[in-house]
């Protein structure tokens, strides 16, 4: 029975048109589901990774184009759920077509997984833990894209592959081998989605034999200090000064060091841009001193050569 004659025959029986709303909307198009829980139940069962994207497949230009020249061809449809749950995380403007339950879903899962930006595609494990992360899209043709997230099935083998080594494994050893499978993501997924995994490597290098202990834990406070600055940028309605100031206040009760400071010595070079370009320039200068190989250190390299030409 397809869908339109399934639904058609619900709406003569009487079934609430809430009820079939959530009765379909839990699959989007071509073969999506749209709910992580059950995603992740499905990928458990079926032996799969996850393929998540988030989206805004309304107004979002990158979205739109990914769409029509990947994830719509031929090539995906057959070849990506051979090893993957496709789940489909949207937000767009015209929210009719989405359940309650659906944007706050996508509220949620945006800040567990630190989206900066859509399209956002992770690779993850049944459960919901990423091995793989790509922002945007480059233009790549649709075998291209398939054939290297493809690839990167090699990389949840190598994060596997640590992970069991660490069962059999204990102490500060362990602790080694689950730090070297977390290697395999960048710090900031690794602090939001293996939480538990980051606990038992400071635990199990409780003295810092192994310098886990004191990179994990710098981890989590560079973190918590960036999420503490956003919520500062966020909130602050004030003028300019006002928002220095708060900044100011946040670097003095947080000590931060390393990215997370340089990040907030960035944020007040930009803010300063307009009105005062020569010191603008000085905080950038500074700001690209705490960690010069950082991608904030290398945006401020494009920025200082664009914007701050010598005479």
């Amino acid at each position: 029975m397809n869908s339109l004659r399934f639904i058609t025959r619900n709406v003569l029986l009487g079934v609430g048109t809430a009820a079939i709303l959530s009765l379909t909307s839990a699959q989007a198009a071509d073969g999506w589901l749209v709910d992580f829980e059950k995603a992740k139940a499905q990928a458990a069962k079926e032996g799969k990774s996850i393929l998540m994207e988030f989206t805004g497949s309304d107004w979002c230009p990158p979205c739109k184009a990914l769409a029509k020249n990947v994830l719509t061809q031929d090539v995906f449809k057959t070849e990506m759920p051979k090893d993957f749950v496709l789940l489909k995380l949207d937000s767009p403007r015209d929210k009719s077509k989405q359940t309650p339950k659906e944007i706050e879903q996508y509220k949620t899962l945006s800040a567990k997984y630190g989206i900066q930006g859509v399209p956002t595609i992770f690779l993850a494990d049944a459960k919901g833990r990423p091995y793989y992360q790509t922002v945007g899209y480059s233009g790549d043709p649709a075998d291209k894209y398939v054939a290297n997230l493809k690839e990167q099935l090699g990389t949840l083998a190598k994060r596997d592959a640590s992970f069991a080594k660490a069962g059999n494994a204990s102490g500060v050893e362990k602790a080694k081998h689950l730090a070297e499978g977390l290697s395999l993501v960048d710090d900031e997924t690794a602090l939001n989605t293996y939480a538990d995994v980051v606990s038992e490597i400071i635990k199990l290098d409780a003295d810092n034999q192994a310098g886990l202990k004191a990179k994990f834990e710098g981890l989590k406070n560079s973190v918590g200090f960036k999420a503490a600055l956003e919520a500062t940028m966020r909130s602050s309605r004030g003028a300019p000064e006002d928002t220095l100031a708060a900044i100011d206040k946040l670097i003095a009760e947080k000590k931060p060091s390393g990215e997370a400071l340089q990040e907030a010595i960035f944020m007040k070079g930009a803010i300063l841009f307009q009105s005062d370009k020569a010191k603008a320039k000085t905080l950038l200068l500074e700001a690209k001193k705490h960690a010069p190989d950082s991608e904030t250190g290398k945006r401020i390299d494009g920025i200082l050569t664009q914007f701050f030409k010598e005479e």
